[in-house]
């Protein structure tokens, strides 16, 4: 079977999507598969074409202002239309590349199969891309319409999904690498250690982990945080830290296996952002025993799971709570539910085995 996947992220980009893209992409190879990524250069220097671990990747330039909208160039759009597939699996809908990728491959009637995972999380995350998305809505509408079968990563995307676009999907959360298993949470006894990895965007509310750190400290607790990552918010932040006193690591975006080594030290993962259609990174800290604070209502997904706290971002009381709970070593891991042995984060490869299945047969 010859699976084309078409996402406007791919390494070497940083971030969830170009995560999600990888490791479907080698996986299927894995696993037989010809696949092709189609995939764009918003800032140019790429290679045009490569082989990434048996995957063929093709860049096209495409316009992305204020890392904002994917616009692809008239030369994708027309490569688009000639591409002979069985299966082609497009990537999220806050994407404009999403919607004029649907239309040409869904013509005639030799046309590929046509799968779209929505990435949806309700709205854009800057103001003019929420005023932008009163107007895009019935145009995302209409492309998703046209797909053979939607995929969320999620019941809480899936329910989003069927409030803004009446559409029914299929639920397959994503996995995490086999590597991750290789770690187990080993915190650190001289201090508290609240983790954020990921990019320091606007949305992910990296501001309210300084707040939780600053509110233990004032009971004494001696706190860092630690961001593994960076972003356009990453001063802001750092300059908020410095004026509250609170202690800030930033070691940026680390090579793979320390950052997992790091993220295994941290007494808890902490993320607080205010839009996620699922948190890769919680999963990978989940995975290893890491505690992981997330936010209502996405980090419902991770309800059952041993060491996820789901709390209302809004109420910092209840973060604290949470936090101090962990600091304490109260066995209270799945804060707010019960215990769910069914519910556990897959390898990449158990993964991709169910999309297959699923979703392309």
């Amino acid at each position: 079977m010859r699976v084309v996947i078409v996402a406007h992220a791919f390494p070497p980009y940083k971030g969830g999507l170009s995560y999600v893209t990888e490791h479907l992409s080698v996986n299927l190879v894995r696993m037989g598969f010809d696949v092709e990524v189609v995939t764009l250069d918003v800032t140019g220097g790429l290679p045009r074409y490569e082989e990434y671990h048996g995957v063929h990747v093709r860049r096209f330039r495409g316009y992305a202002p204020e890392n904002c909208y994917f616009i692809p160039s008239v030369e994708l759009v027309r490569y688009l239309k000639g591409i002979k597939a069985d299966v082609v699996h497009v990537h999220n809908i806050g994407s404009a590349l999403t919607p004029v990728a649907v239309y040409a491959v869904s013509r005639g009637t030799g046309r590929p199969r046509v799968v779209v995972s929505p990435h949806h999380h309700e709205s854009g995350s800057k103001w003019h891309t929420k005023i932008a998305w009163l107007f895009y809505r019935p145009v995302a509408r209409k492309a998703l319409r046209r797909a053979d079968v939607i995929h969320s990563v999620s019941e809480y995307e899936t329910s989003l999904i069927k409030r803004d676009f009446g559409l029914e999907a299929v639920v397959i959360p994503n996995g995490v690498c086999e590597d991750v298993f290789n770690f187990k949470w080993s915190p650190p006894k001289d201090r508290v250690v609240l983790t954020y990895a990921g990019r320091v965007e606007k949305y992910k509310r990296v501001d309210l982990v300084l707040r939780v750190a600053l509110e233990l400290a004032r009971s004494n607790v001696d706190v860092t945080v630690r961001i593994i990552g960076d972003g356009p918010e990453l001063g802001k932040v750092t300059k908020l830290a410095r004026e509250a006193g609170v202690d800030l690591e930033t070691p940026g975006f680390l090579p793979r296996r320390e950052y997992l080594e790091v993220l295994s030290r941290s007494t808890a993962l902490v993320n607080l952002s205010d839009y996620e259609a699922f948190s890769i990174v919680a999963a990978e800290a989940l995975a290893m025993g890491v505690p992981a604070i997330v936010a209502k209502p996405w980090g419902r997904t991770f309800e059952g799971i041993r060491g996820a706290y789901v709390v209302d971002k809004h109420d910092i009381r209840e973060v604290v709570e949470a936090a101090a709970k962990v600091c304490r070593g109260v066995d209270d891991l799945n804060y707010g539910g019960r215990l769910d042995e069914r519910v556990r984060i897959l390898p990449w490869r158990q993964v991709v085995e169910q999309i297959v299945r699923k979703l392309y047969l």
